[in-house]
Protein backbone atom coordinates (compact mmCIF):
# COMPACT_ATOMS: atom_id res chain seq x y z
CA UNK A 1 0.00 0.00 0.00
CA UNK A 2 2.81 2.43 0.93
CA UNK A 3 4.76 1.61 -2.21
CA UNK A 4 1.65 2.21 -4.30
CA UNK A 5 1.11 5.58 -2.63
CA UNK A 6 4.71 6.59 -3.22
CA UNK A 7 4.53 5.61 -6.88
CA UNK A 8 1.28 7.56 -7.37
CA UNK A 9 2.81 10.61 -5.68
CA UNK A 10 5.95 10.54 -7.80
CA UNK A 11 3.89 9.98 -10.94
CA UNK A 12 1.85 13.07 -10.15
CA UNK A 13 4.99 15.17 -9.71
CA UNK A 14 6.16 14.00 -13.14
CA UNK A 15 2.85 15.02 -14.70
CA UNK A 16 3.17 18.41 -16.46
CA UNK A 17 0.85 21.00 -14.94
CA UNK A 18 0.32 19.11 -11.68
CA UNK A 19 -0.59 21.53 -8.91
CA UNK A 20 0.61 21.70 -5.32
CA UNK A 21 -2.26 21.39 -2.88
CA UNK A 22 -2.64 23.94 -0.10
CA UNK A 23 -1.53 22.63 3.30
CA UNK A 24 0.72 23.58 6.20
CA UNK A 25 3.64 22.03 4.36
CA UNK A 26 2.98 24.31 1.40
CA UNK A 27 3.02 27.37 3.66
CA UNK A 28 6.32 26.25 5.18
CA UNK A 29 7.76 25.68 1.71
CA UNK A 30 6.65 29.14 0.57
CA UNK A 31 8.27 30.74 3.62
CA UNK A 32 11.50 28.88 2.89
CA UNK A 33 11.39 30.09 -0.71
CA UNK A 34 10.83 33.66 0.48
CA UNK A 35 13.85 33.34 2.76
CA UNK A 36 15.86 31.91 -0.14
CA UNK A 37 15.04 34.95 -2.30
CA UNK A 38 15.99 37.34 0.50
CA UNK A 39 19.26 35.48 1.11
CA UNK A 40 20.01 35.52 -2.63
CA UNK A 41 19.44 39.30 -2.65
CA UNK A 42 22.27 39.80 -0.18
CA UNK A 43 24.57 37.10 -1.53
CA UNK A 44 27.37 38.46 -3.68
CA UNK A 45 29.53 36.20 -5.83
CA UNK A 46 32.64 38.06 -6.96
CA UNK A 47 33.43 37.62 -10.65
CA UNK A 48 36.92 38.69 -11.67
CA UNK A 49 38.55 38.07 -15.04
CA UNK A 50 42.24 38.71 -14.50
CA UNK A 51 43.57 40.25 -17.71
CA UNK A 52 46.53 42.35 -16.53
CA UNK A 53 47.96 43.03 -19.99
CA UNK A 54 44.75 44.07 -21.68
CA UNK A 55 43.89 47.08 -19.60
CA UNK A 56 40.34 45.79 -19.34
CA UNK A 57 40.53 44.11 -15.94
CA UNK A 58 38.75 46.99 -14.24
CA UNK A 59 35.80 46.49 -16.58
CA UNK A 60 35.62 42.75 -15.93
CA UNK A 61 35.21 42.85 -12.18
CA UNK A 62 31.73 42.74 -10.74
CA UNK A 63 29.64 41.12 -8.04
CA UNK A 64 26.99 38.69 -9.17
CA UNK A 65 23.78 38.51 -7.13
CA UNK A 66 21.87 35.25 -7.81
CA UNK A 67 18.34 36.65 -7.50
CA UNK A 68 17.12 35.54 -10.92
CA UNK A 69 18.19 31.89 -10.41
CA UNK A 70 16.36 32.02 -7.06
CA UNK A 71 13.21 33.22 -8.85
CA UNK A 72 13.49 30.40 -11.39
CA UNK A 73 13.98 27.90 -8.57
CA UNK A 74 10.79 29.17 -6.90
CA UNK A 75 8.86 28.95 -10.17
CA UNK A 76 10.01 25.37 -10.81
CA UNK A 77 9.38 24.24 -7.24
CA UNK A 78 6.06 25.94 -6.42
CA UNK A 79 4.51 26.58 -9.82
CA UNK A 80 2.94 29.80 -11.04
CA UNK A 81 0.26 30.17 -8.34
CA UNK A 82 2.21 29.72 -5.12
CA UNK A 83 5.37 31.04 -6.74
CA UNK A 84 3.62 34.28 -7.66
CA UNK A 85 2.44 34.69 -4.06
CA UNK A 86 6.03 34.39 -2.83
CA UNK A 87 7.27 37.00 -5.32
CA UNK A 88 4.43 39.41 -4.53
CA UNK A 89 5.08 38.98 -0.81
CA UNK A 90 8.74 39.81 -1.36
CA UNK A 91 7.92 42.94 -3.38
CA UNK A 92 5.26 44.16 -0.96
CA UNK A 93 7.60 43.61 2.01
CA UNK A 94 10.33 45.58 0.27
CA UNK A 95 8.06 48.52 -0.49
CA UNK A 96 7.14 48.92 3.17
CA UNK A 97 9.41 50.86 5.56
CA UNK A 98 9.67 47.87 7.91
CA UNK A 99 11.29 45.19 5.74
CA UNK A 100 14.33 46.44 3.76
CA UNK A 101 14.66 43.21 1.77
CA UNK A 102 15.86 44.86 -1.45
CA UNK A 103 19.58 45.15 -2.19
CA UNK A 104 19.63 48.91 -1.54
CA UNK A 105 17.11 48.94 1.28
CA UNK A 106 13.39 49.35 0.85
CA UNK A 107 10.42 51.67 1.16
CA UNK A 108 7.93 53.03 -1.35
CA UNK A 109 10.52 55.42 -2.78
CA UNK A 110 12.42 52.37 -4.06
CA UNK A 111 10.08 52.46 -7.06
CA UNK A 112 12.25 55.29 -8.38
CA UNK A 113 15.49 53.31 -8.12
CA UNK A 114 17.09 52.30 -11.41
CA UNK A 115 17.00 48.61 -10.56
CA UNK A 116 13.41 48.33 -9.35
CA UNK A 117 12.32 47.27 -12.84
CA UNK A 118 14.28 44.05 -12.39
CA UNK A 119 12.47 43.33 -9.13
CA UNK A 120 9.08 44.13 -10.64
CA UNK A 121 9.92 41.81 -13.55
CA UNK A 122 10.22 38.87 -11.14
CA UNK A 123 6.43 38.66 -11.42
CA UNK A 124 6.60 37.95 -15.15
CA UNK A 125 9.63 35.72 -14.75
CA UNK A 126 7.98 33.35 -12.29
CA UNK A 127 4.81 33.18 -14.38
CA UNK A 128 6.54 32.57 -17.70
CA UNK A 129 8.97 30.04 -16.25
CA UNK A 130 6.29 28.03 -14.44
CA UNK A 131 3.95 28.14 -17.43
CA UNK A 132 6.60 26.76 -19.77
CA UNK A 133 7.52 24.00 -17.32
CA UNK A 134 3.87 22.94 -17.26
CA UNK A 135 4.24 21.97 -20.94
CA UNK A 136 6.58 19.10 -20.09
CA UNK A 137 9.85 18.00 -18.53
CA UNK A 138 11.95 17.78 -21.67
CA UNK A 139 15.31 19.50 -22.07
CA UNK A 140 13.71 21.89 -24.58
CA UNK A 141 11.01 22.93 -22.09
CA UNK A 142 13.61 23.53 -19.39
CA UNK A 143 15.82 25.57 -21.72
CA UNK A 144 12.85 27.64 -22.89
CA UNK A 145 11.77 28.17 -19.29
CA UNK A 146 15.24 29.50 -18.44
CA UNK A 147 15.21 31.71 -21.54
CA UNK A 148 11.80 33.21 -20.74
CA UNK A 149 12.58 33.61 -17.05
CA UNK A 150 15.96 35.28 -17.50
CA UNK A 151 15.30 37.52 -20.49
CA UNK A 152 11.92 38.76 -19.23
CA UNK A 153 13.69 40.18 -16.17
CA UNK A 154 16.46 41.84 -18.15
CA UNK A 155 14.25 43.26 -20.89
CA UNK A 156 11.72 44.74 -18.44
CA UNK A 157 14.52 45.88 -16.13
CA UNK A 158 16.35 47.69 -18.93
CA UNK A 159 13.19 49.41 -20.18
CA UNK A 160 12.30 50.52 -16.66
CA UNK A 161 15.83 51.79 -16.06
CA UNK A 162 15.84 53.80 -19.30
CA UNK A 163 12.54 55.45 -18.32
CA UNK A 164 13.94 56.46 -14.92
CA UNK A 165 17.17 57.66 -16.53
CA UNK A 166 15.26 59.81 -19.03
CA UNK A 167 13.20 61.32 -16.22
CA UNK A 168 16.43 62.15 -14.38
CA UNK A 169 18.07 63.47 -17.58
CA UNK A 170 20.98 61.03 -17.39
CA UNK A 171 23.47 60.88 -20.24
CA UNK A 172 23.50 58.23 -22.96
CA UNK A 173 26.91 57.04 -21.70
CA UNK A 174 25.50 56.51 -18.22
CA UNK A 175 22.59 54.50 -19.63
CA UNK A 176 24.78 52.32 -21.86
CA UNK A 177 27.31 51.62 -19.09
CA UNK A 178 24.55 50.81 -16.63
CA UNK A 179 22.92 48.39 -19.06
CA UNK A 180 26.25 46.67 -19.68
CA UNK A 181 27.15 46.19 -16.03
CA UNK A 182 23.64 45.30 -14.80
CA UNK A 183 22.48 43.12 -17.69
CA UNK A 184 24.79 42.31 -20.59
CA UNK A 185 27.69 41.19 -18.41
CA UNK A 186 25.44 39.00 -16.23
CA UNK A 187 22.92 37.35 -18.55
CA UNK A 188 25.14 34.35 -19.23
CA UNK A 189 25.54 33.72 -15.50
CA UNK A 190 21.78 34.03 -14.99
CA UNK A 191 21.20 31.45 -17.72
CA UNK A 192 23.75 28.96 -16.36
CA UNK A 193 22.75 29.29 -12.71
CA UNK A 194 19.08 29.48 -13.69
CA UNK A 195 19.35 26.15 -15.48
CA UNK A 196 20.98 24.59 -12.43
CA UNK A 197 18.30 26.10 -10.18
CA UNK A 198 15.44 24.59 -12.21
CA UNK A 199 17.07 21.15 -12.29
CA UNK A 200 17.57 21.28 -8.51
CA UNK A 201 13.98 22.41 -7.97
CA UNK A 202 12.64 19.56 -10.06
CA UNK A 203 14.66 17.09 -8.02
CA UNK A 204 13.37 18.65 -4.83
CA UNK A 205 9.77 18.32 -6.02
CA UNK A 206 10.25 14.58 -6.27
CA UNK A 207 11.62 14.42 -2.72
CA UNK A 208 8.81 16.58 -1.34
CA UNK A 209 5.95 14.89 -3.16
CA UNK A 210 3.99 14.50 0.11
CA UNK A 211 4.05 18.28 0.65
CA UNK A 212 3.25 18.87 -3.01
CA UNK A 213 0.16 16.75 -2.68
Amino acid sequence: MINKRVKEGIKKIHTPGSQIKFCLGTIALMLLCLMLLIIATFTQIKINFNLPDSGLSSYLKFEYIPQIPAVLFIAALLGEGWGLIVILTYIIMGLTPWFPVFALGGGLSYIFQYNFGYIFAFIFSVLLTAKELKNGNSILNIVLAVFYGVFSVHIIGIIYMIIIAIIRHDSADFISNWIYFQSLSKILYDVVFGLIAIILAKGMRKLLWIIMG
